[in-house]
């Protein structure tokens, strides 16, 4: 795709500033919720940038309050409700839950800026990020696991590699979640800065992969991706592969969970999924 084909984007916008391209998922009534559209302009941008040495960075940002709720579980819930077929991507299921993201293969420079909510597959993004600004009031979010996702496979097998096992455990099992100072200090995040700042400040990032020879930067990034497939990431991602089986009362409220979703939206939703949820509990 031609960077001329940017601008006819519904879902993302795409400012293209020579060395760095700056998308902005761009779905804020919907709290920027990755359908299958979204999905599938942000990764034909990476592929482009990916093929152009002209561009060394790509920053990724939302607009308005929130990063992005993680996939567009209405689109989910509409998918599965109503047994119409899935959208695809490059022939593949278009959530893309079981296997490493595209922006894992993205060879420059990957930089976030992130503020409000960010639900479980935009995590699966920022694990794949090269590195992350975060707003203070950010909300790195795991709590959708709670009506039974399963083993953490795919995209989510990076988790191990960003955070102790104690952590992950209090992210996958109960669906926990961490505020900014948590992310910080766990390393989760680069910088933390006030609302409003996030974005400049992924710039200056952006800025100093920008003065980088492309070369260098295409190379030290592949040494640093060996480094984790050395560690046994490739055979982790179908860890889990194997469907997590839902029967009896949990395939009952799960049915629920995505008929609420679909007939009442996602707020009503997870407002019923946690009416019995002390949600401090989970908060690493």
């Amino acid at each position: 795709m031609s960077r001329e084909a940017w601008k006819d984007f519904n879902a993302i916008e795409v400012h293209d500033g020579g060395a760095i391209v700056t998308v902005r998922f761009n779905r804020p009534k919907m709290a920027n919720a990755i359908n299958w559209e979204m999905e599938t302009e942000f990764n034909s941008v990476l592929e482009t940038c990916d093929s152009d040495d002209t561009v060394k960075c790509v920053v990724l940002c939302a607009s308005g309050r929130n990063f992005s709720a993680g996939h567009d579980i209405a689109q989910v819930a509409e998918e599965r409700v109503t047994g119409a077929p899935p959208a695809t991507f490059d022939g593949k299921y278009w959530a893309r839950t079981g296997e490493m993201l595209p922006a894992w293969q993205f060879r420059k420079a990957l930089v976030v800026a992130v503020k409000g909510y960010v639900g479980p597959h935009a995590n699966a993004i920022l694990l794949t990020a090269d590195a992350v600004v975060a707003a203070e009031d950010s909300v790195f979010s795991w709590e959708e696991n709670r009506i039974g996702i399963g083993p953490p496979y795919g995209p989510y097998t990076l988790l191990p590699f960003h955070f102790p096992l104690r952590v992950l455990k209090q992210l996958w099992m109960p669906g926990g979640w961490l505020d900014a100072d948590t992310a910080l200090r766990l390393s989760y995040v680069n910088r933390v800065v006030p609302l409003g700042q996030e974005e400049a400040a992924a710039q200056r990032i952006a800025e100093m992969y920008a003065s980088m020879d492309v070369g260098a930067l295409v190379a030290n990034k592949k040494g640093v991706h060996a480094l984790f497939e050395a560690a046994g990431l490739l055979p982790m991602i179908d860890i889990g592969r194997e469907p997590y089986e839902v029967v009896g009362e949990m395939a009952r409220q799960q049915e629920e969970h995505f008929r609420l979703i679909h007939e009442k939206g996602a707020g009503v939703a997870a407002r019923t999924r946690d009416a019995d949820f002390d949600r401090s509990l989970s908060q690493v």
